[in-house]
């Protein structure tokens, strides 16, 4: 089994670490969306989209990458930071748009982020420490789930 995690990360680096965090325990290949472009998609058997969310979405060059791809079928997911704790809705435009283009959405996954983004730098930022051990374990887990999930499916 091949996985392609391509990330999106921009201002603290936490979408990249929770990537590494689950390279730690599963057949995963981390890039940075700038890469990705050098990688043949249709040789991997899952491919993860995450970045950092902005303005309740995801990075908007990642949006663009994945209009961009074709409409073969392909097993996902999607991963996010925030600043903020509504994971599920800041996912949501992602996942429908890889719907869209005729992928399958294994799952989503979202955590905390320091985040020191315009307003919140005046105070330091907030969500200092994040990600934690906690949401590296929880993001460890979610991707045993996903390969789970997949080789259920492939079965």
């Amino acid at each position: 089994m091949k996985i392609l995690l391509i990330v999106k990360s921009k201002h603290n680096d936490n979408t990249l670490k929770i990537a590494e965090a689950m390279s730690e325990v599963a057949p995963v290949t981390v890039t940075e969306l700038e890469n990705a472009q050098f990688y043949k998609l249709n040789e991997y058997d899952i491919i993860g989209f995450g970045s950092g969310i902005y303005y309740g979405k995801h990075d908007v060059q990642l949006l663009k990458f994945v209009e961009s791809l074709d409409n073969k079928a392909i097993y996902t997911f999607v991963f996010s930071t925030s600043g903020s704790a509504r994971f599920d809705k800041n996912n949501k435009k992602l996942i429908k748009l890889l719907e869209s283009r005729n992928k399958v959405v294994l799952g989503s996954f979202g955590c905390l982020g320091f985040d020191k983004f315009f307003l919140f730098a005046i105070c330091g930022g907030i969500n200092k420490g994040h990600p934690t051990i906690d949401d590296f374990d929880a993001a460890q887990n979610f991707i045993l789930d996903i390969v789970e999930k997949y080789n259920s499916l492939k079965a």
